[in-house]
Order: structure tokens, then sequence, then C-alpha cells
């Protein structure tokens, strides 16, 4: 029988050949993100089990006729022991689960359900590495969710007025991308103006727009699934000479990271680039956060770039499609950031936006 969704058994069958590695005989997926990626369906609910050899997709009433008419994989009701009979038809004896995703209670659950047949394995860094790297398929949604947030971004700057909201411009951005096709924001837009933009999380407000205002504009958009994601400062009038001094120094620590950016290459290299840039001009006191991180069916994902945490030293690969976002925040005055968001290619990466 062929498989009715290509991309989610090719990624499958990559599963399988990886499960191998690991020493375990299968794996369980139940996060929707992973249940997506596995299956092409949007499950809120279901176990995927991946045997080395065979997969089963376990679901409840409400998924059970578009999963047997459009998962990759034989689906099946869940019901008390469905799961566990199908794992010992296949003689599983060790299973591995997603550390990062599985509670206590749950695993405490798992355990039981399992005991005497087959060891639980929780792996922390297996599960989170296995949508690093996207396939042409994924590259071009992501391309499309760059193209629509780029058109988003044109319409904030087209609303740019005194008096007009950081509110308003964030709810203005929402509604022009769900009218040209998305499916909803990436995150809750960032949209701060003057001293908030000093704040690298902030949560827009209803602050009006005045002359001489820093606007920062952290936006993202979802397409088919993927997240696009990019910051830009604007100066609504004349720029404070000590931000646009910052935004200066950000603009080229940006361009010295990206300049790192090649298959090979560690991802705290990229960081150290950026670094180098702010420690020559005095300011990495002001750089609050990492440069950058994965992005996909999330919007933030494995990788983390930051040169001392637990990803410093993986290498970036072909494929590989991740943010670079360095920034400076003056509390009190204003701050800055800079984010594009690249995919690594043979050779070097590709921009999905314009500068």
């Amino acid at each position: 029988m062929p498989f009715k969704n290509p991309s989610a058994a090719k990624r499958l069958l990559l599963l399988q050949s990886r499960i191998k590695e690991t020493g375990c005989d299968a794996c369980l997926i139940e996060t929707p993100t992973n249940l997506h990626y596995f299956t092409g369906l949007d499950i809120s609910l279901g176990k995927l089990l991946v045997h080395k050899d065979a997969a089963a997709l376990f679901v409840d009433g409400r998924y059970i006729q578009v999963a047997k008419e459009k998962a990759p994989m034989p689906a099946f009701l869940d019901g008390q022991h469905e799961v566990r009979q199908f794992g010992e038809r296949q003689g599983i004896k060790k299973l591995a689960l997603d550390a990062l995703e599985t509670s206590v209670a749950h695993f405490d659950t798992l355990r039981k359900e399992w005991q005497g047949f087959a060891e639980l394995v929780p792996l922390a860094t297996f599960f989170r590495t296995l949508r690093a790297i996207k396939d042409e398929e994924e590259i071009g949604k992501m391309r499309a969710s760059a193209a629509l947030l780029w058109q988003g971004f044109e319409k904030i700057c087209s609303l740019l007025k005194e008096g007009i909201t950081e509110r308003q411009l964030a709810k203005a951005f929402e509604i022009f991308c769900l009218e040209k096709g998305a499916d909803g924001p990436a995150f809750e837009p960032i949209i701060a103006f003057g001293k908030n933009s000093a704040m690298p999380h902030y949560r827009s407000a209803d602050v009006s727009l005045k002359k001489g205002d820093t606007v920062l504009i952290d936006i993202g958009t979802t397409v088919a699934h993927y997240r696009s994601d990019m910051t830009r400062v604007l100066f609504f009038g004349q720029a404070d000479p000590e931000i646009q001094r910052l935004y200066e120094i950000t603009e080229r620590a940006q361009k010295s990271a990206l300049a790192c950016a090649l298959p090979g290459v560690a991802l705290k290299e990229l960081d150290l680039a950026a670094r180098a840039v702010f420690k020559e001009e005095k300011v990495e006191e002001l750089f609050l956060h990492s440069l950058g991180h994965g992005i996909g069916l999330e919007t933030h994902e494995f990788p983390r770039i930051k040169w001392d945490n637990a990803d410093k030293d993986v290498l970036l690969e072909k494929g590989m499609v991740i943010t670079v976002e360095p920034g400076l925040y003056l509390p009190g005055k204003g701050g800055v950031r800079y984010e594009d968001t690249i995919v690594i290619t043979e050779k070097g990466h590709e921009n999905f936006y314009s500068r």
C-alpha cells in the first residue's frame, strides 16, 4: 500500500533508521507538533509508536477517520492496552521517550503500563534534533511565511503616525496576515515605543506613538504550520543619538555573526563574533539574551545560539533554519534588536529578509 503522505513517510523512515543509533527498539511520540511532523495530521491527542521496522498511530474517536484515511502508517483506536499490545507484537524491550516533554506523572503512568515488558529510556537530545534539518518542502513553506511577514511589516510601516498605539499596530499586523492567508501569529507581536523598547520581551500596550520615539517591531506569522520571525527598529522623527549609536553597533554585530553562518561552523562562533563587536564598543553588558534559535513548526526550536550553553558546539548543517538577533538595551531609555532568519545552504546561508 503506497504512503498517503510522502513527506511524513520520508521523515518516518529517517526516524526509524535513527532509532537504531539510540540502542532502543522503538520510540513513543505524543506531542502534537511531533505528531504533525511525522503524520502530516493536526491532532491534539494521540500516540505514535515507531519501531525500527514498523509504526502505528493510536488516536481517539475524534481523529480515527482522518487518521485511517491520511496517516502514512496504520491507525487504530486508542483503548486501554492497544499501544502496549502493538509493542509486544514487535518485541520491544527498550522504549525511548522524550525526556524534555514527558512529565514525571506521565512517566510513572507509562512505566506502570510497560512494567514487566519494556524498559523506558528518557532521551534529552534525540527528539529535539529530529526537526533541526529542514527539507525542501519545509524551507519552501518558511520562505512563504517570511514573505507574508515582510508584507505585514510594510503594513505596519504604512500605519505609523502620531497617536497610534502599540496595541493597534500589533492587532493590525495580525489581522493583515490572517486576511492574507496566515494560520495565525507565530507569537504575540512585540511593538514597543520609546523606553519600552528596552525590554526584550515587552508586551504591547495602549501607548501612543510620538515624535522622537524608537519603534521596535518584533513580529512573526505562521503559514502552513511554519513560523517566521523578524525584528526591525525604526526611528519616528529625530533619533536619540545614544540609541542611534546602539543601533549601528547592533547592525555591525549581526553582520559579523552572519559572516560566520556557514556549514561546519560551531554555533558559539556566531555568538562570539557578535560579542566581539559589542566588546570593542564596550556595550556587551547591554546584550541580555542569546544570539538566536532554531525555528520551524515552533518559534523557538533546537538549537539555541549562545557561546556558553549546552548547544554551543553544535555544528551548522545544510537545511538548518535559525534566527540571528543581537540586541542592546538601555533601561529607561530604549533598546534595539536586529533579527533575520536564515537557512544554511551548501556553501553559506540564505537570508529570508531584505536588509
